[in-house]
C-alpha cells in the first residue's frame, strides 16, 4: 500500500503526489486484498461459464445465480472466505448491487451460524512463560522479548513482525514502553497511526536494554518464515504442540488476560484497537470458555523452564549477545592456510 502524505500546498504539488498514489478507485482496497477479488471474481465466471450460464444484467437475477454459487461453494468444502470475497468483490466492482443481493447474504449469515471458524486458541499466561523460558535458555533473547510484546501489547502477528528499534520509546527500564505501529489494520481504516503502552516492567526493561545495545533500525525479529518456525518448534520442545496454538494466539491470549485481570471491557477494547466492543466482548467469551475447557499437562522439562523464567523476573538481565559475523567455512581456511605454505606464488615477487 502506498504511503500516505501531507496535503501539498498548491495544486501542482497536490497532482504530483496523487499521480504516485493512483486513483481513488485504485485506493479504495489493499493491494493484497484486491489480489483475492479478482481471484475471487475468476472463480466466480469460470462456475457460469461450466453450467452455461452468462453474467444476469439484472440485480435479482445475479443474486439468484449468486445464491445458487455460495450453495455451491458449501456443497464442495470451500473455505467460508471464499464466499466472503466474491460477495465483497462483487459489491466492488459493481457498487450499485451493494444491498441488493439479500438472498446471498442471507446464505453467507447462515453459513456463519453453522459453522464455527477455527480460530487461534488463546496461548495462557503459564505456557507463555514456559516458552519465553525455553527461548532464553536457548539464548534466544530477542525471540523471548518478541513474545513478551506480542502478549502483553495484544499484537497481530505482522505488526510484531515489523518492529523496528525506532519504533519503540522507554525512558527507563520500569517503563512505561510505547510502541508506534502506524498505519495497522484498524489504523488505515481510520486514516490514523497507532500505538501501543506496555507496563509489564519486565517487558519494559527487555525493551529498554534492547534500545540501548542496537542500531535504530534494528528489527525485533528476523524473517518471518523464521520466527514462525521458532514459535512451532518452541511449542514442539515443551510438548504443547498438540494444542494447536498459531502466532496469532498470542493476541488472543493477551485480551484473555487483560480482561481477567481487570475485567473491563471497555478498556480491553482500547488496548486491543478495536472499533467496537462487539468485537472485543468475541474475544473473552470465546477466548474464556476455550481456557475453561483447556488440559495442560505439564512435564518436568517444561516445568522447569517456566520456573526459571519466573525467577528471573528479579534477577539482573543477561547481556545481549551480538548478531554473531558470518564464519568462515573450514575448507576455506583449509584453503588458504595451503596456499600461506607453498608460499607466494609463482611470477610473484616477494618483498624483502
Amino acid at each position: 500500500m502506498p504511503k500516505r502524505h501531507l496535503e501539498g500546498a498548491t495544486p501542482e504539488a497536490r497532482a504530483k503526489a496523487r499521480q504516485r498514489l493512483g486513483t481513488l478507485k485504485q485506493l479504495t482496497v489493499q493491494p493484497v486484498t484486491r489480489i483475492r477479488y479478482d481471484q475471487a471474481l475468476q472463480d466466480f465466471f469460470r462456475y457460469l461459464k461450466e453450467i452455461g450460464q452468462i453474467l444476469p444484467t439484472t440485480a435479482h437475477d445475479l443474486d439468484l445465480v449468486m445464491a445458487d454459487y455460495i450453495e455451491h461453494l458449501w456443497a464442495t468444502g470451500a473455505g467460508r472466505s471464499t464466499g466472503s470475497n466474491v460477495l465483497a468483490a462483487l459489491q466492488d466492482a459493481q457498487p450499485h448491487s451493494k444491498g441488493k443481493l439479500p438472498q446471498s447474504w442471507r446464505l453467507m449469515k447462515t453459513w456463519v451460524i453453522n459453522e464455527i471458524p477455527n480460530r487461534a486458541p488463546p496461548l495462557p499466561l503459564e505456557i507463555l512463560e514456559a516458552m519465553v523460558g525455553y527461548s532464553l535458555f536457548k539464548q534466544q533473547h530477542l525471540f523471548a522479548l518478541s513474545l513478551l510484546v506480542g502478549f502483553f501489547g495484544l499484537l497481530r502477528t505482522g505488526e510484531i513482525l515489523t518492529i523496528c528499534a525506532s519504533h519503540v520509546s522507554v525512558v527507563s527500564n520500569k517503563g512505561p514502553a510505547v510502541i508506534s505501529l502506524g498505519l495497522t489494520k484498524s489504523g488505515k481504516r481510520q486514516g490514523a497511526a497507532e500505538s501501543v503502552t506496555i507496563y509489564v516492567e519486565d517487558v519494559c526493561r527487555r525493551l529498554f536494554q534492547w534500545k540501548a545495545q542496537v542500531r535504530s533500525t534494528a528489527k525485533l525479529t528476523g524473517a518471518a518464515h523464521i520466527w514462525r518456525k521458532q514459535f512451532s518448534d518452541t511449542l514442539t520442545a515443551l510438548k504443547f504442540h498438540h494444542l494447536d496454538f498459531r502466532p496469532y494466539s498470542l493476541r488472543r491470549g493477551g485480551s484473555t488476560h487483560l480482561f481477567r485481570q481487570q475485567g473491563s471491557l471497555d478498556r480491553l477494547t482500547v488496548v486491543g484497537r478495536w472499533q467496537a466492543a462487539k468485537t472485543a466482548r468475541l474475544y473473552v467469551n470465546e477466548g474464556l470458555a476455550v481456557l475453561a475447557e483447556l488440559s495442560l499437562v505439564w512435564n518436568p522439562f517444561s516445568r522447569n523452564l517456566r520456573n526459571q523464567y519466573l525467577r528471573s523476573l528479579t534477577s539482573p538481565l543477561p547481556k545481549l549477545e551480538p548478531t554473531p559475523k558470518r564464519v568462515q567455512g573450514r575448507g576455506t581456511w583449509k584453503a588458504k592456510k595451503k596456499q600461506r605454505n607453498r608460499g607466494p606464488k609463482k611470477g610473484a615477487h616477494r618483498v624483502l
